[in-house]
């Protein structure tokens, strides 16, 4: 079996391949989202804790969570399903999933470090990797940094260097467009907006009041038309 083991602390990932059946069955009847002591595995993982992230079977068919099964099934998948990405909108499709439920046909099983044990392994917990891409949300930069409502999160925006193809052009910087960024252009739009949407109130409500008064008046032309009518034929009746 394939352990595929992620360090969200330092950024790190290793595949390792372990073939005594003894020390990776302590993954058995394991699930999805459980954390699993991995002392069993070696001296060299004494005191890490691990959760089980995802696998795929010998097949290739991935685990899906929720799927309460050791065995594949086939499944009618979705808009939002995992395992599936829909090619036209509004499809949906029959797919062979694995369960979420680890045994022995599984080949690879994904973990993340929760607990760091006592020894370091190499090229998993020994150095740290540097963060590629920066926060690019507003909120999230605030958080990044710490910063308060008043300080500008653009000033903050995590720029990172592009080496072009060509050997002659100078490198330069990248930067992310900040989403849900509040700016005054943003705030003026907004009350613009309202603006339009009180107006466009305020006018549909003189329609309405229009639309009353002609149609009471056209009411009573026709009740005014009718009753002459009426009033005709009697005198008609009568002579």
């Amino acid at each position: 079996m394939k352990l595929n083991i992620a360090n969200p602390a330092t950024g790190q990932q290793k595949l390792i391949n372990i073939e005594d059946e003894r020390r990776y069955r302590l993954f058995y009847d394991k699930r999805m989202s459980q954390e699993v002591p991995a002392d069993s595995l070696g001296d060299e993982f004494k005191g890490y804790v691990f959760r089980i992230t995802g696998g795929n079977d010998k097949q290739g068919f991935p685990m899906k969570q929720g799927v309460l099964l050791p065995h594949r099934v086939r499944l009618l998948l979705g808009k939002g399903h995992s395992c599936y990405h829909e090619k036209r909108s509004g499809e949906r499709k029959r797919k062979s999933v694995r369960g979420c439920i680890i045994g022995p046909d599984i080949a690879v099983v994904a973990l993340t470090i929760v607990k760091q044990g006592d020894n370091d392994i190499s090229g998993l917990t020994d150095s740290v990797l540097p963060k590629r891409l920066g926060p690019k949300r507003a909120t999230k930069i605030r958080r990044f940094f710490n910063l308060s409502k008043e300080d500008d999160v653009r000033k903050y925006v995590i720029r990172r260097e592009v080496t072009p193809k060509n050997p002659n052009a100078k490198p330069y910087t990248k930067a992310p467009k900040i989403q849900r960024l509040v700016t005054p252009q943003r705030l003026q739009r907004r009350r613009r907006v309202r603006v339009l949407h009180r107006r466009k109130k305020i006018a549909q409500a003189e329609q309405k009041v229009d639309y009353e008064i002609l149609l009471a008046k056209r009411v009573a032309e026709k009740k005014a038309k009718v009753a002459a009518t009426q009033e005709k034929a009697s005198k008609k009746e009568s002579s």
